[in-house]
């Protein structure tokens, strides 16, 4: 099955609300590949991984069931391209360390401001 095959004539098209949820169900309760919901439902592969990754049902789109069977229909034309880079650590944990430094230092100067007031009295 390569991608060339698949009537995509839903491209760009919206999704509605039952496709929405049948996609849900193929895959996590019927257990779809990639490629077999690409067939169904006249879409990308690409489209579909990003909605199982929108509905969280998977993270990245590596971790699509039938990635790497898409991977190997294209592996020429994905060999070129150079190796993805590690995951960052997600903006939310990313943006806590950084909150959490920030209130450190405002802890710190407040603490400073407070000893300065005590010498002054």
């Amino acid at each position: 099955m390569a991608e060339n095959n698949i009537d995509v004539s839903n491209r760009g098209k919206r999704w509605s609300a039952a496709d929405s949820d049948r996609l849900k169900t193929l895959y996590s309760k019927d257990g779809w590949d990639l490629m077999e919901l690409a067939f169904e439902f006249k879409r990308t592969p690409c489209s579909i991984w990003s909605r199982l990754v929108q509905y969280s049902l998977i993270s990245d789109p590596e971790e699509a069931r039938g990635y790497d069977l898409y991977l190997d229909q294209y592996a020429e034309r994905y060999a070129a391209l150079p190796p993805r880079p590690p995951k960052e650590t997600s903006t939310l944990k990313t943006d806590i360390l950084v909150l959490q430094k920030e209130l450190g230092e405002i802890k710190t100067i407040v603490q400073q401001i407070l000893a300065r007031l005590d010498r002054a009295d």
